[in-house]
């Protein structure tokens, strides 16, 4: 091998292994965030993350789950269906996150030390957010 197929192949590793592990969570801030915790394994990064949930949900206990799960307020819009808070993120809060049972999809931005740019995402398909298994490189 080239290198090339080499890094195709470790690509497609991963993910299949963001598909297994955090399969509703939006593929470029898993990366984003994999990177900065390799860089600082010590410091978790701020991030303003937006969650998409099944809508029907109490918007006062979605509130309150967001503030026992992050220690944030979150600004709650389109009838409590897209949930925007920032604030300190890893690994198992990202998958505590993506595996709560009414979340349909998360993505979100990383901020550093800036204040939150509020809600900038829109909700995607399952379809669309993925990218294509089969590509051509």
């Amino acid at each position: 091998m080239s290198g090339k197929e080499e890094i195709i192949s470790a690509m497609e590793q991963f993910e299949k292994l963001q598909e297994k592990y955090l399969p509703k969570v939006d593929r470029k801030l898993v990366i984003d965030l994999f990177l900065r915790l390799r860089e600082e394994p010590d410091v978790k990064p701020m991030y303003t993350v937006e969650t998409f949930v099944d809508e029907g949900g109490d918007p006062e206990e979605i509130r309150k789950e967001v503030m026992r799960m992050t220690g944030m307020t979150p600004q709650m819009h389109d009838r409590a269906t897209h949930i925007v808070a920032q604030h300190k993120l890893d690994y198992e809060l990202l998958k505590q996150i993506q595996d709560h049972p009414k979340v349909k999809e998360v993505t979100g931005t990383y901020m550093g030390s800036m204040a939150s740019i509020g809600a900038s995402h829109e909700s995607t398909t399952q379809a669309s957010r993925k990218e294509s298994q089969s590509r051509n490189y």
